[in-house]
């Protein structure tokens, strides 16, 4: 067969292969289209999120960090001072440090037996009488110069011996008179039974000196007195 070479030859330039290139430039541009706009909303996305937590990191670098507030001081509230330590002592004067003036020999040592226990604290120990008649009761006596108006003691008898023995001390007091005279006035007694712990108060105001006697049924005990005080009120 002979082919006549002016005769058209089909280069595939139809109208149907037209169409099917027009088809597929509208599906590619529809997808890149898609891309695009997927590509834009992530962008906007991730940049709402990050300006959000860089919003949430600022707010927390600008909070204010000042001092923590002060402690609440013990016993009260914020700003007031608390009230701490130990109670103050007893106001007046202890009578152990007083110069004796007289009876100073019938002051003794506190028993072995009773040092170191509890509530004997600057005693004052006052040997018992042999109860003859020589020495019945003892006496010691302090000046006070008329400087003070009360007298507070605890009286403690304690006997070796016999655990019924019972002591009594008196408190008197000497007073100069305009004449010369000293008047002796009877100002307290107290009795006590060994090792128990009795107290003692006497008003001593306007005297010159302070007489502390003690009797005893046993000689070979002692009467203790404790924190004993002068106070002026």
């Amino acid at each position: 067969m002979t082919v006549d070479s002016d005769s058209p030859t089909d280069t595939g330039n139809g109208p149907g292969d037209r169409a099917g290139r027009g088809r597929q430039v509208v599906v590619a541009l529809t997808v890149l289209g898609v891309l695009i706009a997927g590509t834009s909303l992530a962008r906007d996305y991730f940049d709402v999120t990050s300006g959000d937590a860089e919003g949430e990191q600022q707010t927390v670098a600008q909070a204010p960090s000042g001092p923590p507030g002060s402690p609440t001081p013990t016993g009260g509230a914020a700003g007031t001072p608390g009230t701490t330590g130990a109670p103050s002592a007893p106001a007046g004067t202890l009578l152990d440090t007083l110069e004796v003036q007289g009876g100073a020999a019938n002051l003794v040592q506190l028993p072995r037996a009773l040092d170191g226990r509890p509530g004997y604290d600057r005693p004052i120990t006052i040997s018992c009488p042999r109860n003859t008649n020589a020495d019945k009761p003892r006496e010691v006596l302090y000046p006070l110069l008329r400087r003070y108006l009360d007298l507070t003691t605890t009286v403690r008898p304690w006997s070796p011996d016999d655990p019924q023995a019972q002591a009594a001390v008196t408190v008197f007091t000497h007073t100069t008179q305009p004449d010369g005279m000293v008047q002796r006035l009877e100002r307290k007694v107290v009795t006590a039974r060994h090792d128990a712990a009795v107290p003692l108060a006497a008003d001593v105001g306007g005297a010159d000196e302070l007489v502390l006697r003690v009797e005893c049924e046993r000689p070979t005990g002692v009467v203790v007195l404790t924190g004993t005080r002068l106070t002026t009120r």
